[in-house]
């Protein structure tokens, strides 16, 4: 059940998204993947505010995605994720001019109400014992103070680089925002791992509340919160090793789709580049009208989100494949060390599906062909975060390492040897616990060596078993 996204296939039923990341994986050289994240990340973004997909069996989720590449400097992740995010960061600038111009109108106007309401408070001192008077005075006091003037919120969509705890206080006011992090270490570096599950309540459409010392308390509901981070392989290694199981065992990873995409670095010719834009101007056009819509909606208030529902045909296939990735967390399955990854896999592709059903045609039902394509971006983002996350058991890598050792001694020309004399060569890591043996089990098991008794009745190794034995064996080194 593994994954790998078909970008001819995938143009074909997702034309907008699909030849848009074609387009500029030609463009700008970068890692297809990459390109693919930045394209699903522009479209969580704008579509999280106005529609959530009914999952199969009924519950409703966000359309929110939390997405994680890892790749190495010079990538151009940040240029692509800029390119992606075009529209949105656009409207950002136009929504802070907007904001600005909004604030001074409400200075302007707070002055005026705080002129009259010391004058209404001067009014009921002087009032003497006239009760008439003091009763009209209190009357207009609390018409006044119920038209205080409301403080323009900031409708700001995309947060760069801050803090969780920082995204978390912004969307108590806006309830809808987009962290992009080119520094992702900052998810779990010092104090911003506490803010960690309530992100993963935001994923979950969980309401959150956090009390604060000296300062108001954050009551976060029917939020909606898209992360994208970026990392390099040697910042992101830490957290999926022993400093990372805290942040492991809160599930919060197993959210996140994971891109690990190949380089592109010394492929990226001038006589390759493609210079046309007009796919990724469709795409712009698409994001715009999303996002006027979800402006729409802010400013009419008490919106009903959209909600985006599975064909019977489509139902079914996922319940197929929700079955296959349970069965897969047995013994000796695929997800046998990553069941928490495999619990939110159903989900995300669910998401997935839904973010390219309204993106592409916003009509109908989500069809079995769009759920395929989600299944199989999702899918290759599994394998990405079972190479990262679940490394191969000790035997395995033990394996590999006897297996050089072994390629050293045929390159000496030797092809049979007693199991002894490989046992006194072997890596010292192996040399205690029985790991010699294990890894030696896992080479034979292959049949990258086999095993034979010579006449001696020593234990001894045919170093290329592929190759036919003479009738006669000749030991190496006894």
């Amino acid at each position: 059940m593994k994954g790998e996204i078909n970008p001819a296939a995938f143009c074909q039923s997702c034309p907008l998204l699909g030849e848009a990341v074609r387009q500029a994986h030609q463009n700008y050289q970068a890692p297809y993947r990459l390109c693919l994240m930045g394209g699903l990340a522009a479209l969580s973004s704008a579509v999280q505010s106005l529609a959530d997909v009914v999952m199969p069996y009924g519950t409703k989720v966000p359309t929110s995605l939390y997405q994680l590449v890892v790749a190495p400097s010079g990538e151009r992740k940040s240029t692509v994720e800029r390119r992606f995010m075009k529209e949105i960061k656009s409207l950002d600038d136009n929504l802070e001019e907007e904001l600005s111009i909004s604030l001074a109108d409400y200075k302007v106007k707070m002055l005026e109400w705080k002129s009259q309401k010391k004058q209404l408070e001067k009014q009921l001192v002087k009032s003497g014992g006239d009760d008439q008077v003091l009763m009209e005075t209190r009357e207009e006091l609390r018409e006044l103070l119920a038209s205080e003037p409301t403080k323009p919120q900031p409708a700001k969509l995309v947060y760069e680089d801050i803090s969780p705890m920082a995204m978390l206080i912004a969307l108590n006011e806006t309830g809808v925002g987009t962290l992009v992090s080119s520094e992702g270490a900052i998810i779990v570096d010092g104090k911003s791992f506490d803010a960690v599950p309530y992100l993963n309540s935001l994923w979950s459409d969980d309401k959150v509340s956090l009390a604060r010392v000296g300062k108001p308390s954050l009551n976060i509901s029917n939020a909606r919160l898209d992360v994208s981070i970026m990392l390099q392989p040697e910042i992101f290694s830490p957290y999926t090793g022993k400093k990372g199981e805290k942040i492991r065992g809160s599930g919060h990873w197993a959210r996140y789709l994971v891109f690990y995409p190949e380089s592109t670095q010394g492929t990226r010719l001038s006589t390759r580049q493609a210079n046309s834009w007009e796919h990724l101007e469709a795409f712009d056009r698409r994001i715009r009208g999303i996002l006027s819509r979800a402006r729409m909606a802010r400013v009419v208030g008490d919106f009903e989100r959209e909600e985006i529902r599975f064909s019977e045909e489509a139902a079914a296939e996922w319940y197929k494949l929700a079955d296959n990735i349970e069965e897969g967390i047995l013994s000796g399955g695929r997800f046998e060390n990553a069941s928490d990854h495999a619990s939110k896999l159903g989900e995300n592709i669910a998401r997935v599906s839904a973010l390219l059903h309204y993106f592409e045609t916003g009509r109908g039902e989500i069809s079995r062909e769009t759920l395929k394509v989600a299944e199989s971006i999702c899918m290759e983002c599994s394998d990405d975060f079972l190479e990262l996350f679940v490394p191969p058991p000790e035997e395995i890598i033990d394996a590999l390492e006897l297996n050089k050792l072994i390629e050293r001694i045929q390159d000496d020309g030797l092809r049979f040897i007693r199991k002894t004399y490989l046992n006194k060569r072997c890596p010292n890591a192996q040399r205690t616990g029985g790991r010699f043996f294990r890894a030696l089990d896992v080479l034979l098991r292959e049949g990258v060596i086999s095993d034979y008794v010579d006449g001696n009745n020593a234990q001894c190794l045919d170093l290329c078993p592929d190759l036919q034995r003479p009738m006669w064996l000749v030991n190496g080194y006894h």
